[in-house]
């Protein structure tokens, strides 16, 4: 970690940390001036648990997103206790958090196998933001405990977006100190990827927030407990058949691959460069996924090619040349039966169609065709004009940039080529390689 990255972390550590000693002492001061204690503990144990468990199970969609739980404990205890209450349960809970490692299986990230810088930036970051977001809501006219409709509801807006705003501007700055990534960028997309699975969930805190402020409220919390994680192991399951049909399609290409040993990684390596120039272009999340399936099935239809032509080391004659341009219908048949989106479809079947309309199958043209289609063509070219094959030795990253950059308004959308120059000047189009062991790594 750099110097002043670090010094960040510290700074930013010991200012979470501080301030949920405040909060916390704050709140124990509150306890034994309480009328009726009893009920107070029972209270706070019941928030406890439930902060510590929305916390040890969020739900991850892929390794680097997930929809976290702990917002809904958040605004339940923020709604009937306060940003003091919720900044103490916060502090106090987070160093007994047990998390599942979403990329490793059967592995767990706690305080004793995760560096402690790490974890302890994690848990000021946590305090802080809830903090925050909690004073957030008393400045946009909020009450503690005031849950009536819809006065509520502005003020529960302007929490949520402050709790996501400070979450992420004090992560955003650690990797613009560590990595010189872009702060407000960056700032803007996390924001913008995990608002609607924030705003989403925060109607659950809400009701949980309405039970607490019953007669019986802890115990009716405590038996909604139930549900809500019934309905969190029905959701994980849903993610799971997902990933698993991610696998199936990744399966799919690896038997072209057996097929063709120089088209071996071809797949992926376009899948990431895709994924990349559709990122710089600001697509949304599922259009960037949908165009990864799409770069991972693109050339499935290989398989019904007679393997002397696709090996053939000299160039194919006019008759080898019609038969390889029937790859993508041939990819679209194999996979009619498939449940893909139809854009995936539409990207398999015309991903060697040209902006200027020489492409083939259809000869579609200009804006007509999706932008979707120009981003899997630039991946698709780029790792096919530096990969060596049978005719080829490869070009150097440098030349096939000079090559893509000559065929923007010919063969590729101008806008996908202008994305494909600046991530390539940004390292972002680093070339995947491949050693003979056969693991990707970047260079």
């Amino acid at each position: 970690m750099k110097p002043f990255a670090k010094a960040y972390v510290i700074l930013e550590s010991v200012l979470g940390a501080l301030l949920g000693v405040y909060c916390t002492y704050t709140y124990i001061l509150q306890l034994s001036g309480s009328d009726n204690l009893k009920r107070e503990l029972m209270q706070l144990v019941v928030l406890f648990v439930l902060a510590y468990l929305c916390r040890c199970f969020p739900i991850h969609i892929r390794p680097d997103f997930a929809i976290d739980m702990a917002f809904i404990s958040n605004v339940a205890i923020l709604l009937c206790k306060g940003p003091i209450v919720a900044a103490a349960i916060t502090f106090v809970s987070s160093p007994f958090v047990v998390a599942r490692v979403p990329s490793e299986r059967n592995k767990y990230s706690h305080i004793l196998n995760t560096p402690f810088l790490k974890s302890a930036f994690n848990y000021g970051n946590f305090t802080i933001s809830v903090f925050i977001g909690g004073k957030a809501f008393l400045l946009a006219g909020g009450i503690i405990g005031d849950l009536s409709l819809p006065g509520v509801l502005l003020p529960m807006v302007a929490m949520i977006l402050a709790i996501m705003l400070v979450n992420s501007s004090l992560l955003m700055m650690l990797f613009k100190l560590n990595l010189g990534t872009k702060f407000f960028s960056n700032l803007v997309r996390n924001v913008y990827e995990f608002y609607p699975s924030v705003l989403a969930a925060a109607p659950i805190g809400f009701f949980i927030s309405k039970m607490m402020i019953l007669t019986d409220g802890e115990y009716v919390v405590l038996l909604f407990l139930l549900p809500l994680f019934l309905a969190r192991y029905t959701f994980s399951l849903y993610i799971d058949v997902k990933h698993n049909y991610y696998i199936m399609i990744r399966t799919l290409t690896y038997s072209l691959e057996a097929k063709d040993e120089y088209t071996r990684g071809h797949s992926e390596r376009v899948e990431l460069y895709a994924k990349a120039l559709a990122n710089e272009l600001h697509l949304s999340h599922s259009k960037v996924e949908k165009i990864a399936v799409a770069a991972l099935l693109h050339d499935v239809g290989k398989i019904g090619i007679d393997e002397s032509i696709l090996r053939k080391p000299a160039r194919l004659t006019p008759e080898e040349r019609a038969i390889i341009q029937k790859h993508p219908e041939i990819s679209v048949h194999i996979l009619k039966e498939v449940k893909l989106s139809p854009i995936v479809f539409e990207l398999i079947l015309h991903h060697h169609e040209r902006y200027d309309g020489k492409g083939y199958p259809d000869g579609i043209c200009g804006e007509d065709l999706p932008i979707e289609v120009s981003i899997l063509g630039v991946a698709d070219t780029y790792d096919a004009m530096t990969s060596i094959r049978p005719y080829s030795p490869g070009s150097t990253p440098e030349q096939t940039k000079q090559v893509i950059m000559e065929e923007k308004g010919k063969q590729f959308h101008p806008k996908v080529v202008d994305a494909f120059v600046r991530a390539y000047d940004e390292g972002k189009m680093a070339l995947i390689e491949r050693d003979n062991k056969d693991r990707y790594f970047s260079i």
